[in-house]
């Protein structure tokens, strides 16, 4: 009976623990953020034009037709 009594505290924190977990997961970024942010991280630099060809799935091949596809999202907000 002492053992049970012991056991319900136990498993009252945990699952109070596995419901605060659920509200620490990061939020749902949209197709069109992440097309925005590979976008910039190729203008910053930071990726090469293949695999920021990659990243978005273009069926483009040159860096001229990137820049034109990249162009809408540089000055894009970041909003939802």
């Amino acid at each position: 009976m002492k053992r049970l009594i012991l056991f319900i505290p136990f498993i009252s924190l945990m699952w109070g623990c596995a419901n605060s977990s659920n509200k620490l997961d990061m939020p749902e970024i949209s197709d069109t953020q992440r097309q925005r942010e590979v976008c910039l991280d190729w203008y910053g630099y930071r990726i090469d034009t293949k695999r920021a060809i990659n990243d978005l799935n273009l069926k483009i091949e040159t860096e001229s037709e990137l820049i034109a596809y990249c162009d809408f999202f540089k000055n894009v907000a970041d909003i939802k």
